[in-house]
């Protein structure tokens, strides 16, 4: 379930626009969790995009994220809120991007049952309505210059908000296998 969420999300990341980003991660020291199951090679069928899970430093994930023209790693770093598990994707550390680059976190909620992965991003026009209708909550968000929807709270006000989602606040799933 987490590695199809991964593979989304990167999907999403690596497009040019139109997602729902955070400045703080999603999750804090207390609340990372890491799941041996998600580590392997997924694969989505239907689009034949794949994610490569390795283990990364401490209690994270290496995700490698190949699609028909691209291929990215980012870091990956899994959190429970309740009883939801949240995969936040944020572009490899290491290299020094400069001063005027911030770096933002993607956030899936992911599932796994057996060799399946389903992962789900926030839902950007959903979220852009909220926006616009002022109806975040105690959420705070803007959009940048690529239309991206910003969430600029804090890291608790962000897990308070995905205690407790919206009905409609993700997107339709991507279903990933793992390969053998």
């Amino acid at each position: 379930m987490r590695v199809a969420f991964i593979a989304l999300l990167a999907g999403a990341l690596t497009s040019s626009g139109c997602l729902v980003v955070t400045l703080q991660p999603a999750y804090d020291d207390q609340s990372l969790v890491f799941d041996e199951t998600l580590l392997g090679q997924w694969e989505n069928v239907e689009d034949g995009t794949r994610a490569t899970l390795d283990r990364g430093e401490w209690r994270s994930y290496k995700v490698t994220y190949v699609d028909r023209s691209t291929t990215r790693v980012f870091q990956g770093n899994l959190t429970k809120i309740g009883s939801s598990t949240f995969l936040d994707l944020t572009e490899m550390r290491g290299a020094d991007p400069g001063p005027y680059l911030v770096p933002v976190h993607g956030l899936a909620r992911v599932t796994i049952a057996a060799d399946t992965l389903t992962a789900a991003l926030l839902d950007y026009d959903r979220f852009m309505r909220a926006m616009s209708r002022k109806t975040l909550g105690r959420l705070s968000a803007a959009v940048d210059d690529r239309r991206n929807a910003v969430i600029t709270a804090p890291t608790a006000e962000i897990r308070r908000w995905l205690a407790q989602p919206p009905a409609d606040a993700f997107a339709a799933p991507a279903t990933f296998t793992r390969k053998k």
